[in-house]
């Protein structure tokens, strides 16, 4: 699009790259000289961080005093210098859109516009600490002392990207907290053996590292889109692992590696159709030209391609290694093989005149 099309020509053609944030003062009066000299203030604290590299080019508190001062009209009260400075054409059409009055005449909040030229916004780290360093500036400033909405702040819609890659990691390392410990739950609760969350937990803590790996191999950095398709894996990983494992526990088979190949041979080809699915499926994200799908679809490739080969190779070894010699039916436990021999009683009656019926007699146990 136009769009993509202007930011590719922006990147190539500009050497710096920053944002223009926006500097507000509100519900002060600014025609106090005391509150005059804290608004000067609190510009050059910006101006002293390391992402701002110049005073801002248009104020108009300073080109408001050099007004008055040239005009001579010091006598006047604010409201009425104020009236003289924005009916001038020059400042009148620079800043009667940065300055909103009340009906008296009095000003009700203003702002200007500082840039941070000298943060790079490709690098997260970069716009992590504006963000933090020109908040710490408006926290350090007197007249903000005890408010709750501050008199003086800055603003930017970046700020709100940049809002989020600083609560990014804490959430997501949150969120996948409590992803593994619900999984590791209702495993708990689905598989009808306490061992199974021994298996699931650690497993999903692999399956999700792994995917990690796979998005850094990739190029892809945690953004909205990578961000909640990594909360969303924590679900789809997991049916790799609960298939295999309530497959293993059902099995009737003797020892641990008999187990896994009754499990492999009845429920790994399941599981491996249902894999290969959903990889044709995502097959045509590769070619989207847009990030967003792009990102779903490196995102995806990994779950299936991870999830498989963690549910039939290293489950299947891990359980035949470690796996509980149990096998697990409604209502009962054994820690061997039922082997049941079942034969016609005595008493059994074949004349034909009712439907045949007989009663079975169970074996021994082996």
């Amino acid at each position: 699009s136009y769009v993509s099309s202007f930011w590719v020509g922006f990147r190539s053609y500009t050497t710096q790259s920053g944002v223009r944030s926006s500097v507000y003062f509100r519900d002060v009066d600014q025609g106090d000289p005391d509150v005059q000299n804290q608004m000067e203030e609190y510009i050059n604290a910006l101006v002293d961080l390391d992402q701002v590299s110049q005073q801002p080019v248009f104020f108009w508190l300073r080109d408001f005093k050099n007004y008055v001062q040239t005009e001579g009209i010091e006598g006047l009260d604010f409201n009425s210098q104020l009236t003289f400075f924005l009916n001038d054409p020059v400042y009148g059409d620079l800043y009667r859109k940065d300055i909103s009055m009340e009906a008296d005449g009095s000003i009700r909040a203003s702002r200007t516009l500082i840039e941070m030229d000298s943060i790079d916004q490709d690098v997260v780290t970069e716009v992590i600490d504006a963000l933090r360093a020109q908040r710490q500036v408006g926290e350090d400033q007197p007249i903000n002392e005890g408010r709750s909405d501050w008199a003086f702040f800055t603003l930017d819609t970046d700020y709100f990207i940049w809002e989020f890659y600083t609560a990014a990691p804490g959430e997501l390392a949150l969120t996948t907290i409590i992803g593994v410990a619900a999984v590791t739950a209702i495993a708990l609760v689905f598989i009808p053996h306490w061992t199974a969350a021994l298996f699931v937990g650690p497993m999903i803590v692999i399956l999700y590292t792994d995917l990690l790996g796979v998005l850094q191999i990739a190029g892809l950095h945690v953004n909205v889109v990578s961000y909640v398709s990594l909360v969303m894996s924590i679900g789809l990983l997991v049916d790799f692992l609960m298939h295999v494992l309530l497959r293993y526990y059902e099995s009737p088979e003797v020892g641990r590696e008999a187990k896994v190949r009754d499990t492999l041979k009845t429920m790994g080809s399941s599981i491996l159709i249902g894999g290969l699915s959903t990889f044709l499926g995502v097959i045509p994200l590769a070619f989207s030209s847009t990030a967003i799908f792009s990102t779903i679809f490196v995102t995806f490739i990994g779950l299936v391609t991870l999830g498989a080969a963690h549910g039939l190779i290293l489950l299947p070894v891990i359980l035949s290694l470690w796996g509980p010699d149990v096998c697990v039916v409604i209502g009962k436990t054994s820690s061997h093989r039922p082997d049941v021999k079942a034969q016609p009683s005595k008493e059994a009656s074949y004349d034909g005149s009712a439907p045949e019926q007989a009663s079975y007699s169970a074996g021994s146990v082996a």
